[in-house]
């Protein structure tokens, strides 16, 4: 809570606030000087007259981004460099000595003020200083420099660089139909041709449906050859026998020598016949005609044998060449098929480009005049009027507009404010020390058994302090009469947590609720006077070193404190002989009902780790405001690892927000019920005296 870090560093942000307001004070008595104005009106005319086509007006649609574009060119940086360039030897009144041209004209860009009158046509161009002189001269320069900008660059139209724009892209076009032509007239050189149109045919179609039926023509030839040369070939089989001997009958018949031989052999055979005849079979002349009869027919046989083997092998060999000649044609028919298919692709490839580029030249030609017809609309429409004129001129300053120091102080004392509340803030939220239960809760798995609140003498917190102590003592003393713990060890994360203060009053609570109880101080670390009433009772260390009787050393009860035994002279900062002091805490238990040990820090000590393992209950006090999350973290591990039979973590030192929290609430009810009882008791005397 912020209230809550201003008290806690009140000093901090009382000195935040006065180093601010004295460096504040000081910077707005030099800086803050007077401020003089000089004022400049624009005119922007939402539409204006179209010379071009129809005489009526042409508006703007978004006339509000439009008046807004205009209050953002006249801050530019040329113009403002070029404004400054005008005024000549006043330009120093705003550009100062050895201070360069850009240098100027950026602080200008920066200290100048356009924007837009809200429900209006208008522009203000202002510009504030703290030299009245030639500064409506400044003002004006610059107003008269946007405006010839204007006119020059047309910033509706943006005729200069529109145009350059168009003649760029048309060059771009025109470049791409010139180099479209010529890639056109290469292939009509290429492929012979004048024009190019889709309704001409390719030479190459016809040729290649001429091809395909020659070349299947040929295969069907010399399938044919193939199957009669096979036919002759297969000897083996009848069929094919008779089909060689068929073709090579008709061939011999019509040999001339064969015929010749035929005719006179059958001619010498009629003579022997004729001889023959009327002869007796036995007869001599019978026998020998018979026998040249005999070799003639075998010589016309072997002649007609010996020819048809000719025949037939000369078929063969015909059918062979045939089937050769057949195959030669078809490759030969196969190649030019697939030349023509070659010189067909390349062709329609280049003609279809060639198309392609009729179509492309065409489109860029329609753009060229488009493009054109812009450049000269462009032209004619960008000399109309102007949209910005100026409505009033600057005039020369006579009274500075605003005094600076008063106001700039008045930031100072804010400023100093804010500082003052943000820095103790800011450094209680950058300390991260425990402050609340909630945290404690959060580190360690469960709530604390108890807390207590720093009620710095305040009687309801007081009230409520009693209240936690007492529900403290009897969780102690229920441990007692249900487990028989009754040797309880007190300690802390850190010191200054109120180990000692929490000891005697929780001893006094228990002998409240019927417990003897004595305290043990056993924190040789920081020794408490509260344990030295009597020097000439012997202390803890005195037992330990072996001499004195344990209960005589105890301190009675006196002066609102409670049975203790001190520590004594210790000879260093740790205790010594744990089996005695083990020894003597027995004892103790023998003479008391419960037993309270005063320990040192459980961070800075190590005879806190042996005093836990003694001890039946454990309490680890924690300091809010004190301990860092690393700390309880580091102290609930070492408790851990001991793991001692009970265990409690109690909340000291808690702080309680005025005006608002769950303990001043509570500090709260426990107020009004303290009044409520005060008054019933009132009435009930009343009552009883009457």
């Amino acid at each position: 809570m912020p209230l809550v870090s201003l008290r806690r560093h009140r000093r901090i942000a009382l000195i935040v606030m006065a180093v601010v307001v004295v460096l504040g004070a000081g910077f707005a008595w030099v800086k803050g000087k007077a401020v003089y104005s000089a004022t400049a009106v624009l005119y922007v005319a939402p539409h204006f007259v179209n010379i071009l086509k129809e005489s009526k007006e042409l508006d703007i649609l978004a006339y509000d981004q439009f008046v807004e574009h205009q209050a953002l060119t006249v801050p530019r940086y040329d113009i403002l460099l070029e404004s400054l360039a005008k005024l000549g030897d006043k330009r120093y009144v705003w550009q100062r000595k050895n201070e360069s041209d850009r240098r100027a004209a950026e602080r200008l860009q920066a200290a100048l003020e356009v924007k837009p009158v809200k429900d209006s046509y208008l522009i203000t161009v202002t510009l504030e200083s703290t030299t009245p002189d030639h500064l409506d001269e400044l003002v004006n320069t610059i107003v008269d420099t946007y405006l010839e900008k204007t006119r020059e660059s047309d910033s509706f139209f943006a005729r200069n660089v529109r145009l350059a724009s168009l003649q760029e892209r048309r060059g771009q076009i025109q470049d791409e139909i010139d180099a479209k032509l010529a890639r056109r007239t290469e292939i009509a050189q290429e492929l012979s041709v004048t024009t190019f149109s889709e309704q001409i045919a390719s030479p190459y179609d016809r040729l290649l449906v001429e091809s395909q039926n020659a070349l299947a023509m040929a295969q069907r030839t010399r399938v044919a050859s193939e199957a009669a040369l096979a036919l002759f070939e297969d000897r083996t089989s009848k069929q094919g026998q008779d089909a060689i001997a068929a073709a090579a009958f008709d061939t011999i018949q019509k040999d001339p020598g064969l015929i010749s031989l035929k005719a006179s052999l059958y001619k010498r055979r009629s003579d022997l016949l004729q001889q023959a005849s009327g002869l007796d079979p036995r007869h001599p002349l019978k026998i020998q005609i018979d026998r040249e009869l005999k070799e003639i027919d075998e010589e016309l046989n072997r002649t007609v044998d010996k020819l048809t083997e000719q025949v037939a092998k000369s078929l063969i060999d015909q059918r062979r060449s045939d089937v050769k000649r057949d195959r030669q044609i078809e490759q030969e028919l196969n190649q030019q098929l697939e030349s023509f298919r070659n010189k067909a692709s390349w062709f329609a490839a280049l003609y279809n480009e060639a198309l392609s580029l009729n179509h492309e030249i065409e489109r860029s030609r329609k753009q060229l005049d488009v493009i054109d017809g812009r450049i000269e609309f462009f032209e004619l429409e960008s000399r109309a009027p102007g949209f910005v004129r100026v409505e009033t001129y600057a005039r020369p300053p006579e009274l500075p507009v605003k005094g600076g120091r008063k106001k700039l102080f008045a930031v100072v004392m804010v400023l100093a404010m804010i500082l003052g509340v943000a820095t103790p803030v800011g450094l209680d939220m950058l300390d991260q020390r425990i402050r609340t239960t909630g945290q404690v809760a959060k580190i360690i798995g469960h709530r604390p058994v108890a807390w207590f609140v720093d009620h710095a003498g305040d009687p309801g917190l007081k009230r409520m302090t009693a209240d936690q102590r007492r529900r403290l003592a009897i969780a102690v003393n229920r441990e007692r009469e249900s487990h028989g713990n009754r040797l309880a060890l007190l300690t802390s994360v850190k010191s200054e947590a109120g180990v000692t203060g929490l000891a005697l009053d929780l001893a006094r609570e228990l002998a409240v609720l019927g417990v003897s109880t004595v305290v043990v101080e056993a924190n040789p670390l920081r020794p408490d006077d509260r344990y030295r009433a009597d020097p000439a009772k012997p202390g803890l260390a005195n037992l330990l070193a072996g001499s004195g009787d344990t209960v005589a050393a105890v301190l009675p009860a006196s002066d609102g404190l409670p049975d203790r035994l001190g520590l004594g002279v210790a000879p260093g900062p740790q205790l010594f002989a744990y089996p005695v002091l083990r020894r003597r805490l027995d004892e103790l238990k023998a003479a008391y009902d419960m037993v309270l040990i005063d320990a040192p820090p459980l961070l800075l000590s190590a005879d806190t780790e042996y005093l836990i393992e003694v001890a039946d209950v454990t309490l680890l006090l924690v300091g809010a405001g004190q301990v860092k999350p690393g700390e309880l973290r580091r102290a609930a591990g070492i408790v851990q690892k001991i793991d001692p039979p009970a265990v409690g973590f109690v909340m000291t030192r808690l702080e309680v927000y005025q005006g608002g929290g769950y303990y001043a609430k509570l500090a709260e009810e426990l107020a009004g019920a303290k009044v409520s009882r005060e008054n019933g008791h009132e009435h009930t005397s009343r009552r009883l005296e009457g």
